[in-house]
């Protein structure tokens, strides 16, 4: 019974034919919450030093939003991919954009623009790089995982992804809701009735405390119980708007940072957030040359802890 329910958790999420007149646009990341800062982003090991894309000097005490990764597929497409940042800037792109635009109606510098130009898109791997001075080896190679459409940009670069980070300016203590930012560190909100993973660590170890909310696997999935079905969990939390290629590599990108248990006190919980708090930090946008239809999946993780 219980390989069924993962089985049926685990489908692609275009269950219909693709229509190949629409090019679909994929998106996660996570934002991690923690005693000593505030991450938003896909990579837990990259160096919080980390320096700023000029013209932007550093500002550590802004929360920062690192490394979501954004995938194409459908039909084949040229054309320009844009992700603005509302309040804040970037620090880190792969590739590096077109363009990097402060779109401030004022000073200082608070919003910006940044811009791909996509020359091609091809199922062709060959000509992919090895490594990155940003990314692991071993990153590089889970982030490539998905099938989708290899990019050929106008640097003639090519890449199956494009990533970046960003810090961002909160401008009230909800704009990352259900988390709470409160002058004692960031909370979940009391009310929050959603759906979240508990992890705690027990001695030298961390194990999966219980499943919150109203969940197809709630009360399957026990401290001593199986330990390899996390994608299935975010797979279900998606509803069906991601690949469970993305949502596999999702968690192997964050696995063993959650179970080394190098994260602040002695509670993590891990939650989706709504997609009005993802369309809040940043927003992505895709114009082709050949005017196809585009849609949109955004699928970002909580991380709190306490």
């Amino acid at each position: 019974m219980l390989e069924l329910i993962f089985a049926a958790a685990l489908m692609d999420t275009v269950i219909a034919p693709m229509d190949f007149g629409t090019v679909y646009v994929h998106e996660w990341g996570a934002v991690t919450f923690t005693e000593e800062n505030v991450i938003f982003g896909a990579n837990p090991l990259t160096d919080p030093n980390s320096d700023f894309i000029p013209p932007y000097p550093s500002q550590w005490e802004e929360p920062v939003a690192r490394a979501p990764i954004v995938y194409f597929y459908g039909a084949q497409f040229s054309g320009t991919f844009t992700v603005s940042v509302h309040s804040g800037n970037f620090i880190e792109t792969l590739p590096f954009p077109e363009s990097l635009t402060n779109t401030s109606p004022m000073p200082p510098p608070q919003s910006y623009n940044a811009v791909w130009e996509i020359w091609d898109t091809t199922q062709n791997q060959e000509y992919l790089v090895e490594e990155y001075y940003c990314v692991s080896s071993d990153m590089l190679e889970t982030w490539r995982e998905p099938p989708s459409y290899v990019l050929e940009f106008s640097d003639g670069s090519q890449e199956k992804f494009v990533y970046y980070e960003c810090a961002l300016q909160p401008s009230s203590e909800d704009d990352f809701y259900p988390v709470l930012l409160r002058d004692n560190g960031a909370v979940l909100d009391p009310a929050y009735s959603g759906t979240a993973m508990w992890f705690v660590k027990e001695g030298e170890t961390v194990v999966l405390d219980r499943i919150m909310g109203d969940d197809p696997l709630q009360g399957i999935i026990t401290p001593n119980g199986p330990q390899n079905i996390y994608p299935e969990i975010l797979c279900d939390w998606a509803g069906g708007t991601m690949k469970s290629a993305e949502l596999v590599s999702m968690w192997d990108t964050w696995e063993g940072w959650i179970f080394d248990g190098s994260w602040s006190g002695d509670t993590l919980l891990v939650f989706p957030f709504p997609g009005s708090t993802i369309e809040g930090m940043t927003t992505i946008d895709l114009r082709t040359n050949e005017y196809h239809s585009v849609e949109y999946s955004r699928f970002y993780l909580g991380i709190l802890s306490y």
